[in-house]
């Protein structure tokens, strides 16, 4: 299958930069509240904005989630690595949600479909094979997955494969954003990975336990450290926090210069498009 180039859309706009100081870490990381990026000029020579890379590396004059010096976390990783070097970013919910619907299905047509011989039994099993080709789509499917060159992202029905040199940054709105490089005439692109989504609420949550946490201990130098990161940033911050970490080793030890690519997913189409029609076709034949 041959990679070809997105025609969608510029990103959006960079979101509205947080005005509020973020306090130091006692553990020596820096703070993980997002920089303002009010006062900082991106045309302006060796200037970088607090949190914010440099004017010479990705990312920069837009409000990042990765900060300078802030590492992989010292606790277990929310991660898969394979035997061949790749590393799996997924959440666990939606892996358990394909399997309660996968159980759902077959017991429907064992104890519908198959016993009745007769034409509803026949819709609804293209009914529940259409559903299930969505369910495969949108939760057992989507990943992104890391490796040397970069990172491939899988959408329910689309594939981008984004190398390190045209990562220009790794950011988190209500998922794990990346801005990529397009060849010009074309502006640059936000992909968003739906595997990797986190709800603002949620991550104000973590906030409100980070804070719950260090009252309880009595200070922040009681605490264990795992348990500040922890509270601190929720899974996916954890995730984009290492993509991150992965892309800047990548561009320090020297990357070529690269683009987006994207190419629509076939498989998970067909699996969807082929019980339909039939599905169609059954309710038209009535």
């Amino acid at each position: 299958m041959s990679w070809q180039h997105d025609e969608a859309p510029a990103p959006p706009d960079a979101a509205e930069p947080s005005s509020a100081a973020a306090a130091p870490d006692p553990a020596g990381a820096p703070a993980t509240a997002q920089p303002s990026a009010a006062s900082f000029d991106p045309a302006a020579p060796g200037q970088a904005a607090p949190g914010q890379a440099a004017p010479d590396q990705p990312g920069f004059g837009r409000p990042l989630l990765i900060q300078p010096g802030l590492g992989p976390p010292r606790t277990r990783p929310a991660w898969k690595s394979t035997a061949d070097g790749r590393t799996i970013f997924r959440r666990g919910t939606p892996f358990v949600i394909w399997w309660v619907w996968v159980a759902f299905a077959i017991f429907n047509i064992a104890q519908i479909a198959i016993p009745d011989h007769d034409y509803f039994s026949l819709e609804l099993t293209a009914g529940l094979l259409v559903v299930t080709g969505l369910m495969y789509a949108c939760t057992l499917r989507p990943r992104v997955i890391a490796d040397e060159d970069g990172v491939l992202v899988h959408n329910p029905f689309r594939d981008h494969r984004v190398r390190w040199g045209a990562l220009n940054g790794v950011y988190l709105g209500d998922s794990v954003e990346f801005g990529c490089a397009r060849p010009a005439p074309k502006k640059d692109k936000t992909i968003y990975c739906w595997a990797l989504y986190s709800g603002r609420r949620s991550r104000l949550k973590s906030q409100l336990r980070a804070e719950r946490s260090q009252a309880r201990y009595g200070g922040s130098r009681r605490a264990p450290v795992e348990a500040q990161d922890l509270a601190r940033r929720d899974i996916v911050q954890l995730m984009a926090a290492e993509i991150g970490r992965r892309c800047t080793e990548a561009r320090q030890g020297g990357v070529s210069d690269a683009i987006l690519a994207s190419t629509w997913a076939w498989w998970p189409l067909v699996c969807v498009l082929v019980p339909a029609g039939v599905l169609l076709g059954l309710l038209l034949g009535r």
